[in-house]
C-alpha cells in the first residue's frame, strides 16, 4: 500500500467528487475522466493518487478497491458509497452525493470519520457486509425453498397442486426472493 504524504481536505474531495460525478453523467470514458481530473488538480498528493486509482482501474481493479489503497485520505464511508455505486452502475449519482456530503463539512480539515489507524472499528463498513450476508442468506433460503417445493412435485407422483405443504414452499420461497430483491434495490432514489 502507498505510503500517506498527506490528508486530502473536504475541500478537495468535495470538488474531486463533483468534476468525477458531472463526467460520468456526460458519459465520457472513466481513463479520460482521470486524465481531467489530473489535470485540473493543483495538489500534488492528488494528482499522484489521481495516476494510482488510474492505474488500477486500467488493470481492471474496481474504483471501490482503487481508492481503499489510500485509508488515510479516503474513508470507509467513501470507498463504501463507490462500491455501492458500481455495483448499481450509478457512479454518477454516487460521486454526486459524495461532492455534496463533503461540500457540507468544508469548515473540518478532513473528515472526521477517516480511519486514522489501520486496525481501526468501521461500524459503516460491518453494516454493509451484514446488509450483504443477510440479502444472500435470504435469497439462498428463498431458492431452497423454491427448489423444495418444485423438487416435491417432480418426485411425488400423488401429489396434486392443490397439496399444502409444497406451496406453502413455494409461496415462502416466492415472498421471501421477492423480499431480496425490493430490500437490495429499495434504497431512497433521488
Amino acid at each position: 500500500m502507498p505510503e500517506e504524504k498527506s490528508d486530502i481536505t473536504n475541500a478537495q474531495l468535495a470538488v474531486f467528487c463533483r468534476q468525477f460525478g458531472s463526467l460520468m453523467h456526460a458519459e465520457i470514458n472513466i481513463l479520460d475522466i482521470f486524465d481531467t481530473l489530473r489535470e485540473q488538480s493543483d495538489s500534488a498528493f492528488m494528482r499522484e493518487v489521481v495516476d494510482s486509482v488510474r492505474e488500477d482501474v486500467e488493470m481492471g481493479r474496481t474504483l471501490a478497491t482503487a481508492f481503499s489503497r489510500y485509508p488515510q485520505s479516503f474513508s470507509p464511508f467513501f470507498i463504501s458509497m463507490v462500491r455501492q455505486g458500481e455495483l448499481e452502475g450509478e457512479l454518477d449519482r454516487t460521486f454526486d452525493l459524495l461532492a455534496d456530503h463533503f461540500e457540507s463539512r468544508m469548515e473540518e480539515t478532513v473528515d472526521a470519520h477517516r480511519r486514522r489507524e489501520g486496525g481501526a472499528f468501521d461500524l459503516e463498513t460491518v453494516a454493509s457486509v451484514f446488509q450483504w450476508l443477510f440479502i444472500w442468506l435470504a435469497a439462498l433460503i428463498a431458492l431452497c425453498a423454491l427448489g423444495a417445493g418444485f423438487i416435491w412435485y417432480a418426485t411425488e407422483t400423488e401429489a396434486v397442486p392443490g397439496e399444502t405443504l409444497p406451496n406453502v414452499l413455494l409461496l415462502v420461497g416466492l415472498i421471501m426472493l421477492l423480499g431480496v430483491l425490493v430490500f437490495s434495490r429499495g434504497r431512497k432514489r433521488r
